[in-house]
C-alpha cells in the first residue's frame, strides 16, 4: 500500500510539473521580448514567459556559445536544458561543444566518442570536438595546460566560423563540478582563469546541494509556481481584481544576474534520449536513478563568471 501511495505522489508531482512547465505557457499571454519570429513560434509557449525574458535580458542572443566539458555524456547528464533552450531559432545562437577527454577510464574511449557524435546530432550542435586529456577520477588537469587549450581551440573556432571575440560566450561547470569530479573542477578553474584574463563572457553551471540535485520535479515545481505568480502580469491583475495582492505572500526574488532555464514536456523527451539512447554504454543501473531523480534533467541554473 505504501508503494502504491508513493506512486500516486510521484504521478501527482509529475502532473503538476507538466501543468506548470508546458500547459501554463501555452495558456497565459506570452511576455513580449525583442526577438525576430524566425520559426513562427514566438507567440506560443515555445518561448515561455520565464526562459525567454531571462535569456534576452542577459544578452544571450546572437552568440556563439562554447560549452567545455570533461567527458562524453557530460553535455547530456547536466547541460541539456540549457543547450535546447539557448539554441532555439529566434535567439540566433550557435552551440559548440569541446569535450576535453574521450572518457576512456574504463577502456571505452572510442565507443564514447561515437556516442557523443549521436548526442551532438540529436542536440543539433553547430560543432563538436573531443580532445585527448586523460580521463581519471583521481587527477586534476594542470590549469595552465587547459587554459592554453581553451585559447587554442577558441582561436580555431573563430577562424572556422568567422566569430568575433565579443560574440563568444563560454559555458562549463562551477567550482564543485556538480559531482565533485576532479576533471570537472579542472575545466572550471581553467575557464574561470581564461574568462577573467581575456574578458570573455562566461557562465558556470551551479552545483546544487544534494537534496535539490535529486529532487526531480519537486523543487522545480515550487520554483515555477513562484515565478509564474510573480512574473505574470495577467495573473497578478486577475488576482488583484479580487483584492488579492500576491506580492504580499511571495518571497522576494534574488537580484542577481544568474538565470534558471526550465525544460518543458516536449524537450524533456529529448533530454532523456540524449542520455539513455545516445550514451547507451553509460546507462548502468545508477544512471537510471540519475535520469529519473535529477533536477538537472529539467532545469539548469547558470551563474555568470564575469
Amino acid at each position: 500500500m505504501g508503494l502504491l501511495r508513493s506512486s500516486y505522489l510521484l504521478i501527482l508531482v509529475f502532473g503538476i510539473w507538466v501543468f506548470l512547465s508546458t500547459i501554463i505557457p501555452n495558456v497565459l499571454p506570452t511576455e513580449k521580448v525583442s526577438l525576430l519570429d524566425v520559426d513562427g513560434y514566438l507567440k506560443t509557449g515555445f518561448y515561455n514567459g520565464i526562459n525567454a525574458p531571462s535569456i534576452v535580458n542577459n544578452g544571450l542572443t546572437n552568440k556563439h556559445i562554447v560549452l567545455f566539458t570533461a567527458h562524453p555524456d557530460d553535455e547530456s547528464m547536466f547541460f541539456t536544458p540549457s543547450i535546447l533552450e539557448l539554441q532555439k531559432a529566434n535567439y540566433n545562437n550557435k552551440i559548440h561543444l569541446i569535450c576535453l577527454s574521450n572518457g576512456g577510464y574504463d577502456g571505452l574511449g572510442a565507443v564514447r566518442v561515437t556516442e557523443l557524435e549521436k548526442a551532438a546530432n540529436l542536440l543539433n550542435l553547430s560543432s563538436w570536438k573531443v580532445l585527448d586529456y586523460k580521463d581519471s577520477i583521481k587527477i586534476y588537469w594542470e590549469t595552465s595546460d587547459v587554459v592554453n587549450t581553451i585559447k587554442s581551440e577558441l582561436k580555431k573556432l573563430q577562424n572556422e566560423h568567422s566569430i568575433n571575440n565579443k560574440d563568444v560566450v563560454l559555458l562549463s561547470f562551477d567550482e564543485d563540478g556538480v559531482s565533485n569530479h576532479p576533471n570537472h573542477k579542472s575545466v572550471f578553474m581553467a575557464i574561470q582563469q581564461y574568462a577573467l584574463q581575456y574578458k570573455v563572457k562566461a557562465y558556470k553551471l551551479k552545483s546544487w546541494k544534494i537534496f535539490i540535485k535529486y529532487s526531480s520535479f519537486l523543487v522545480t515545481n515550487i520554483e515555477l509556481m513562484i515565478k509564474w505568480l510573480s512574473n505574470s502580469k495577467f495573473l497578478i491583475e486577475k488576482l488583484e481584481s479580487y483584492d488579492i495582492h500576491i506580492a504580499d505572500y511571495l518571497p522576494s526574488q534574488p537580484k542577481d544576474t544568474s538565470l534558471i532555464l526550465y525544460s518543458d514536456l516536449n524537450s524533456l523527451f529529448l533530454n532523456f534520449s540524449t542520455m539513455t539512447w545516445a550514451h547507451y554504454s553509460q546507462m548502468v543501473w545508477f544512471r537510471w536513478i540519475w535520469v529519473f531523480s535529477s533536477k538537472y534533467m529539467n532545469s539548469n541554473e547558470l551563474v555568470p563568471i564575469l
